[in-house]
């Protein structure tokens, strides 16, 4: 009976330390409060007198009691919130079943035959086995998921009851188990009736992580969807300001580029001044397709043209829209450009010899705007297209403007065509 107090306090104080070790951050005083102390001998005491005073039945139950204390005390100590308190408590107690199942488990393969639950060797054993363990996970759960954390928000209802939910069935059929390896009589009605319930309130919790997942999913993408249309109207502006930049240059020279041309005409020199106004005419030129009234989609669409034609692709560009197109201009930015890169990476794949155009027509009819954007492809490209897919984020952003204005996306293939359609509705002021 000695040894086994004996035993149980050893197991007891590593815990102990173990649990600070675990909360430990580093931000507070190391010096333990008298009434912290005083608490943990209380327990202490507890567990003696549960080893060698109650019925074998009742011991696991004040077992139980006793860690669940401790690890509040000592969660209380390092200042963690109390919903983060109740679910690491949770998480230890799968983790004390865990490790005592598992010893219990081994010593029985190992050594079943010749010792039962009672003697001295499988409480030793058992014992040790269940404190190796435990180290072992709970400074490798401290070191990998819990190195330098600070508890500043603690966890909503909702989400500790969902994150609860796994451990808390793990610890009523771990604790089952343990009872009956120690031949300790249960109600197996009772407790089939928990673990079916259990199960389904971790179905339930499940559904609601995963429509937590989903939701998380679509803000992150909507983030991305923000950064591109910030990128997209960074580098409009800079380009902008060049424009400007080069603008102010070519008028400040401009008059002194008059007065050559009236020098030349002063002289009767017709064709020098001609030669001259022609190079003028070159140097304030901007090269600039103007597709349409707005200026962030003329942007775009010249500088894919002038990366179409790097690559030595042909791009037919047709546009036919008004002003009145209520889109925003980052928006619009990604959807065009997302859709034109797609086209110029797959054009790109193509091998030498193969013919490489791109076609885009973008039309506005009454208040609906369509856009259909075709290129040649290598078809073989089928089989690692969904990787691609997966890899980037071009294609899902097209689609999410697209249900975000509850329009309509379409692409097919015909032969070695590739096809891309989309219609927007009601996008168009009257």
């Amino acid at each position: 009976m000695i040894v086994d107090v004996v035993i149980r306090l050893s197991s007891f104080i590593i815990y102990v330390f173990l649990l600070n070790f675990f909360f430990l951050d580093g931000s507070i005083d190391l010096k333990i409060q008298l009434k912290t102390i005083v608490f943990v001998c209380i327990l202490m005491i507890i567990i003696a007198l549960n080893t060698s005073l109650v019925p074998e039945s009742v011991e696991p139950v004040i077992n139980i009691i006793v860690t669940v204390g401790l690890i509040v005390t000592i969660a209380k100590h390092h200042n963690i919130p109390a919903k983060e308190a109740i679910f690491l408590t949770i998480i230890f107690l799968a983790i004390d079943f865990i490790c005592e199942t598992l010893s219990v488990s081994l010593f029985e393969s190992l050594l079943s035959p010749q010792f039962g639950p009672t003697s001295f060797l499988f409480k030793i054993m058992t014992t040790g086995i269940t404190m190796i363990v435990e180290i072992l996970l709970i400074i490798g759960a401290k070191l990998i998921f819990f190195k330098n954390k600070s508890y500043y928000q603690s966890l909503t209802i909702p989400a500790l009851l969902t994150l609860s939910s796994i451990p808390i069935i793990s610890v009523m059929i771990l604790f089952s188990f343990l009872l009956s390896k120690l031949n300790i009589n249960i109600q197996n009605n009772y407790f089939e009736l928990f673990v079916v319930l259990g199960i389904l309130y971790m179905n339930i919790c499940i559904l609601y992580l995963y429509n937590n997942l989903t939701s998380h999913l679509r803000k992150i993408n909507q983030i991305t969807l923000q950064n591109n249309a910030l990128k997209a109207e960074r580098k409009y502006i800079t380009e902008i300001k060049k424009t400007q930049k080069t603008i102010q240059s070519i008028r400040h020279d401009l008059k002194n580029r008059f007065l050559v041309i009236l020098g030349l005409l002063d002289q009767n020199d017709i064709d020098s001044a001609k030669e001259y106004l022609n190079k003028t005419l070159d140097s304030v030129s901007t090269h600039q397709v103007m597709y349409s009234e707005d200026p962030v989609l003329n942007y775009i669409l010249n500088e894919k043209s002038k990366i179409a034609k790097r690559n030595h692709t042909q791009f037919n560009i047709k546009v036919f829209v008004s002003h009145n197109i209520e889109i925003e201009n980052d928006i619009f930015a990604i959807l065009i450009g997302n859709l034109i890169d797609n086209s110029l990476e797959a054009v790109a794949r193509l091998s030498a010899g193969k013919r490489r155009s791109i076609s885009l027509v973008i039309k506005q009819l009454h208040k609906n705007l369509l856009i259909d954007i075709s290129n040649y492809y290598d078809p073989k490209e089928v089989i690692t297209r969904k990787s691609r897919q997966y890899d980037g984020l071009g294609t899902n952003n097209v689609k999410t403007i697209v249900n975000d204005y509850h329009g309509i996306y379409k692409q097919w293939t015909e032969g070695a065509t590739y096809h891309v359609d989309i219609a927007l509705f009601n996008v168009a002021r009257d």
